[in-house]
């Protein structure tokens, strides 16, 4: 049989189609799939905008947006360029360079005390004084625009361990301040930094072969790094070499603060004077204060919104004091005026030095061997000014062989307005109050419970004061509280300070007999009386021979006691069997 032609065709068009209605849905899927995959598995090639990595906004403004990058931060804040010099603005410099510099924002100087002088700029000028002597540069110094000053670099290197270099496209200027041992990788070629860990990441900048990165994170396919020019962002671990370590010594010397060191335990006490005529008593407060080698006198305050103080300083006391083997560390306190009145004193620079001035006179002039500043500082506006205080006054101790101490409370989160570290750098000792736990206002509770003033000590230590001259400064009070309910239900607390020499009689008085408390250290003693419930929390041999063991396993510098006259025999004795 003859097969017609035209059938053949019609058979081969047919299986045609049925093939391409086979083909084509496969090869739409196989297209579909592929385009897939390469969205998926190549890498992204698409760069970030680098004004907005940077933050620059306006990179035409008439000051210039220059970008920030300070290690491994990139800074909300922008520097300026003038006539070749770049500028930071103070609170930068402060935050991430160096915050010894002060900015006396009343008096538009800039200010850097070190160990043994002050520099002084005043704004907008080429020159500066380091004590009596002019000094010049070849630009300004300090730049002072819309309310903000602005710190030349040049001359913050000075005074700090850093190096900077600025690039272009955008501006920036980076900065170093590591230190130490860092970690170092280098580029591959073809290695690129993402601004994110993946290759689907916006690109911040491709490396040359050889790249210096150095390493802030490794990841697992990734690590992020740093490179010289200011990009901080991820690298994929295959495009980078193994890790290895360098050493950053810019030969940068840090200042170096001497410290007055006494060679005995410090057995300090304070000697409340309210009046001249009080310091008559001193042959009677050495008697009775048998062993101690330091006396505080209450003698100086601040009395005026200039800067002045009060003295109810006398010779014949000193004198008295020195005869019997024990040193004079004179008190200056800004317990009579308020906030207001100390900030304005502190943060104006010519009553600042005004203040230092007198304190220093006054010591000279009674030969004292040293100042104890018990300034109490509950406003954050205050702090910047009260360490520039207490860093220009150890200079001038310093310069006169004062022991200068300074008093602070237990370091925690009601206490952030001293800057503890630098305190300990600056001052002969720091005075840690290791007492008010519990106070007149807050609930019942011991002026100063063991574990707490436990706490506080490695708290303090925590923030940077030297445990080898930090003095425990202890009580020799507690309270007596009184709890009492109204006729309508209501609980009201009230409390008397009471001296250690009293407490013993107040309780044989009421019949009360104390036990000891685990939780405090202490013993405890509680009775009814006028329909109230007394609790005290008893500072007895028990109590200090804790501290005084605190003292010791901590290495401290010794004891002061707040204050004279409040304490017993037995007491003082065995302080003395310490120290």
């Amino acid at each position: 049989m003859i097969s017609h032609p035209s059938r053949k065709r019609s058979r081969r068009r047919r299986r045609r189609l049925v093939l391409l209605r086979i083909f084509i849905p496969i090869a739409v899927i196989a297209l579909i799939a592929g385009i897939f995959l390469v969205r998926r598995y190549m890498p992204s090639n698409e760069t970030a905008d680098l004004n907005e990595y940077f933050g620059i906004t306006d990179a035409s403004s008439e000051s210039g947006d220059i970008a920030v990058v300070v290690d491994d931060e990139i800074l909300s804040s922008k520097a300026l360029s003038a006539n070749g010099t770049v500028y930071m603005d103070y609170d930068s410099v402060s935050d991430y360079l160096n915050d010894r510099f002060y900015w006396d924002a009343n008096e538009n100087i800039l200010i850097y005390a070190g160990p043994s002088s002050v520099t002084k700029v005043d704004a907008g000028e080429d020159s500066y004084y380091v004590e009596n002597t002019l000094n010049e540069e070849d630009y300004i110094i300090v730049k002072y625009l819309n309310g903000t000053a602005y710190v030349a670099l040049d001359f913050v290197q000075q005074f700090t361990d850093m190096e900077y270099a600025m690039y272009e496209e955008p501006s920036r200027i980076v900065i170093s301040t590591l230190t130490g041992e860092q970690t170092y990788t280098d580029a591959k070629s073809g290695a690129v930094v993402r601004l994110l860990g993946g290759i689907k990441s916006e690109i911040l900048t491709t490396c040359e072969k050889g790249d210096l990165l150095r390493v802030i994170e490794r990841l697992d396919n990734w690590t992020k790094v740093a490179t010289t020019d200011g990009f901080i962002g991820y690298v994929s671990n295959k495009k980078i070499s193994d890790e290895y370590t360098k050493t950053i010594d810019r030969g940068f010397e840090e200042p170096v603060y001497e410290h007055i060191s006494k060679d005995f335990n410090i057995n300090m006490t304070w000697d409340l004077i309210t009046s001249a005529a009080a310091n008559a008593n001193i042959s009677s407060t050495l008697s009775s204060a048998s062993g101690i080698n330091v006396i505080s006198p209450t003698w100086f305050s601040i009395s005026s919104s200039e800067g002045d103080i009060t003295s109810l300083a006398g010779r014949d006391y000193v004198n008295s004091a020195h005869g019997a083997g024990v040193e004079v560390w004179g008190l200056v306190s800004n317990l009579d005026v308020d906030d207001s009145v100390t900030l304005n004193i502190l943060s104006h620079t010519s009553l600042r030095e005004h203040l230092e001035s007198v304190i220093l006179a006054a010591a000279i002039e009674y030969d004292l061997d040293g100042i104890n500043i018990d300034f109490e500082i509950s406003d954050t506006s205050i702090e910047d000014s009260y360490i520039e205080f207490i860093r220009e006054l150890s200079i001038l101790c310093s310069n006169n062989n004062l022991v200068l101490s300074a008093d602070v409370p237990i370091a925690d989160s009601n206490n952030y307005f001293y800057e503890y570290s630098e305190l300990s750098n600056v001052c002969d000792y720091v005075v840690l109050m290791a007492y008010d736990e519990h106070y007149s206002g807050s609930g019942a509770g011991s002026v100063s419970s063991i574990p707490w003033a436990k706490s506080g000590i490695e708290e303090t230590v925590a923030k940077g004061v030297e445990a080898s001259r930090m003095i425990l400064a202890v009580p020799f009070y507690t309270r007596l509280w009184a709890i009492s309910t109204g006729a309508d239900g209501s609980t009201e607390v009230t409390s008397d300070i009471v001296s250690v020499s009293s407490q013993d009689e107040i309780l044989q008085a009421h019949d009360a007999t104390s036990t000891y408390d685990a939780d405090t250290g202490q013993n405890y003693a509680e009775y009814t009386a006028d329909n109230a419930v007394y609790q005290i929390w008893l500072e007895d041999a028990t109590s200090m021979e804790s501290r005084l063991n605190l003292m010791s396993s901590y290495g401290l510098a010794g004891i002061a006691s707040w204050r004279e006259g409040l304490e017993t025999e037995e007491i003082r004795t065995l302080i003395n069997s310490y120290l």
